[in-house]
Parts: C-alpha cells; sequence; structure tokens
C-alpha cells in the first residue's frame, strides 16, 4: 500500500483551489473597437452611456459588447500600404558614376574624422 495515496488525488469538490486553464477566454478587457480604423464608437457621461457602431460590414450594424477577438480589426496606429510608400525613402544616385544607397562611415569622414552632414544641396 502507498502511504501518500491521497497526494495523487486531483482536488475534490470542496477544495478552493481555483482551476486556471491557459489560453481560456479572459473575463475583462478592453474592446478592440477602441483601438479599431473600422470603428465609430459615441460615449455619454455614464459607463452604460456608450454606443459602438462597426462600419466593417454592410450595412453597419450596432456592437453592443467587448469584442476580444475580430476577423475585420484593422489597427489605428499601423499605417496603411499607402502611409508607409508615402514616408519612404527614395535612393537615387546623384550623378553617373555614383550608386544609390547607403555609405559606409569611413566615405563620409573628412579631414577631421569628422561626419559631414549636408541639409541642402545650394550649400
Amino acid at each position: 500500500m502507498c502511504a501518500n495515496r491521497d497526494a495523487f488525488r486531483g482536488p475534490s469538490k470542496g477544495d478552493a483551489m481555483g482551476t486556471h486553464v491557459k489560453g481560456g477566454s479572459p473575463l475583462y478587457g478592453p474592446s478592440l473597437c477602441e483601438s479599431c480604423c473600422n470603428s465609430h464608437i459615441v460615449r455619454g457621461y455614464r459607463l452604460n452611456e456608450e454606443v459602438t457602431v462597426c462600419t466593417a460590414t454592410s450595412p453597419d450594424h450596432q456592437i453592443r459588447f467587448r469584442v476580444r477577438e475580430c476577423t475585420s480589426y484593422l489597427d489605428k496606429q499601423r499605417q496603411s500600404l499607402y502611409e508607409m510608400k508615402q514616408m519612404a525613402w527614395i535612393l537615387a544616385p546623384r550623378g553617373p558614376k555614383r550608386q544609390a544607397g547607403f555609405m559606409h562611415v569611413s566615405e563620409l569622414l573628412n579631414e577631421e574624422g569628422e561626419i559631414e552632414l549636408k541639409l541642402d544641396e545650394s550649400e
């Protein structure tokens, strides 16, 4: 007989130990609609005075609960492809003998060992 038989049993019904399911549904948290480009949120002064409309669907529909996952979620903080193209640097050669691209630091150093930065080509 095993002297420590009770150690191998699971928790009984009367135990106060909680159960944790890894990857389970969270019980609270901010709604995805708060940071989505496709949402229109109107808030009143009270906590229960809030209307959320999803514009990702056609026709637009009202959301009556906090959203945890959404297939049409589009983050407001993330730039679109068009915005990233507008911010991108265009690397073009300045002359027929120069290559486009970044230069090594040793090529930028002048006689005193300092880096020269030109902001305007007219100077």
